[in-house]
């Protein structure tokens, strides 16, 4: 795997746990707007603030606005991006302890090259090119994974 998909993937990897945050935001804004849809209360009543049939008209205004198939969407997403996290996650703990410390400095922490010749200890060129040793022995194990051209279409194509 090329180095610019290894990297994309990793930017992809650090990424998703606010893309799973936006996901859970839009799955509650849905619940809270057809939350009257969630059953009656002890006495066999739905309760509502306003008089009518709010229940059956909730229902209907979901029902017109594809809400339960946008929830199940969001579904099937949060689950396709928690395997790729775990898939991701496997394959960084089969790096070298210095090695994934690179990644982690560099991509999750945002650090320059600078900063992170300071925190390892070593001089610039060797932080860099220990960093393109990580990115290759990532990418190796990347090539492992099954479906990984699916994978790197999804991160190629997220916006993080």
């Amino acid at each position: 795997m090329r180095r610019k998909d290894v990297k994309t993937v990793i930017v992809y990897y650090f990424g998703i746990p606010a893309m799973r945050k936006l996901l859970s935001d839009e799955r509650a804004e849905l619940e809270d707007e057809y939350g009257g849809l969630r059953g009656t209360s002890y006495d066999g009543m739905p309760h509502s603030p306003t008089p009518g049939k709010p229940t059956e008209g909730l229902a209907l205004l979901a029902n017109a606005r594809n809400a339960w198939n946008r929830m199940e969407e969001i579904s099937v997403r949060e689950h396709v991006l928690v395997m790729d996290q775990e898939n991701i996650r496997g394959c960084l703990d089969t790096l070298k302890g210095e090695y994934k410390r690179l990644i982690f400095l560099r991509y999750r922490d945002r650090y320059n090259w600078a900063r992170i010749a300071a925190a390892s200890g070593q001089p610039d060129r060797t932080a860099r090119w220990w960093h393109d040793k990580a990115v290759d022995r990532l990418g190796e194990a990347l090539e492992e994974v099954p479906m990984i051209d699916e994978l790197l279409g999804r991160a190629s194509r997220a916006r993080v």
